[in-house]
C-alpha cells in the first residue's frame, strides 16, 4: 500500500473507592507511664514524582489514534468500497503483491517479493500462482539464475493497480477536502518523517 495511514478500545473501568480504614481514637492519658504531651501533627515527608502530570500525554494520544486508524484501515467494508470503485476484483495479500510490482516497476524474482512483503515465500508462490491463473501478473526465468522466476505485471494487472490508487487516492482528496492546504501538507511531512523513523527502527531490528 502507499506509504503516504479507534481509540485503545473503550475505556478502562474506573477503580472502585478505597475504603477508609476505621479511625483509631487517641488514647485519653499516658500510656504505660509516659507523660501527656501534645501530638506531632507535622507532616509526613513525601517522595517528588518522578515525571510531570500529563507529561506522557502527546505519546498516549499518539499511541490511541494510530491503535485506532490501524484498526479502521483493516476494514472490511473499507477494502470493498475502494475494490468498488475501483471496478477491481483483488484481495489485500494480492493488492499488496501488485503494488510492490507497481513500485518497482520491472521484475521481482519471489525471494524479493517475499522480502519486501515480510512473509514467506511459499505464501507468495501461492499468491502469484492465483494472480497468474486471473492474467494480473506472468512469470519468467531469471536469466542470471535459470532455477529462480521473476514476476511482473502484465497489461491487465497495470490497469488493475492503477485503478485501486486512483480510487484510494479519490478517497483521500474527500477525506481531507475540509483541511487547509498549509495543514494537509504539514500533516504530509510529519507521517513521512514518522514512516522513515519506523522503517529504520525495523531495519536495526534486522541487523
Amino acid at each position: 500500500m502507499q506509504n503516504k495511514g479507534a481509540s485503545l478500545g473503550t475505556a478502562e473501568p474506573e477503580p472502585a473507592p478505597a475504603v477508609p480504614a476505621p479511625a483509631v481514637p487517641a488514647p485519653a492519658g499516658p500510656v504505660d507511664g509516659a507523660p501527656a504531651g501534645p501530638v506531632d501533627s507535622a507532616p509526613a515527608d513525601h517522595e517528588p514524582a518522578d515525571e510531570e502530570p500529563g507529561r506522557d500525554e502527546p505519546i498516549g494520544e499518539i499511541e490511541s489514534a494510530l491503535h485506532s486508524l490501524a484498526r479502521s484501515l483493516r476494514q472490511v467494508r473499507l477494502h470493498d468500497f475502494l475494490l468498488a470503485e475501483a471496478q477491481a476484483n483483488v484481495d489485500r495479500a494480492g493488492m499488496a503483491l501488485l503494488y510492490v510490482l507497481h513500485v518497482d516497476g520491472t521484475s521481482l524474482r519471489l525471494t524479493d517479493l517475499a522480502e519486501q512483503l515480510h512473509i514467506d515465500a511459499p505464501a507468495v508462490t501461492r499468491k502469484a500462482q492465483q494472480l497468474e491463473r486471473s492474467g494480473l501478473v506472468s512469470r519468467t526465468r531469471d536469466v542470471a539464475d535459470a532455477r529462480a522466476c521473476r514476476l511482473q505485471l502484465t497489461a491487465a494487472g497495470r490497469g488493475t493497480i492503477g485503478r485501486i490508487l486512483a480510487a484510494r487516492r479519490a478517497w483521500l482528496t474527500r477525506l481531507l477536502s475540509s483541511w487547509p492546504e498549509s495543514d494537509q501538507a504539514e500533516f504530509a511531512r510529519l507521517l513521512r518523517q514518522f514512516t522513515s523513523d519506523v522503517d529504520q527502527h525495523l531495519g536495526e531490528l534486522d541487523v
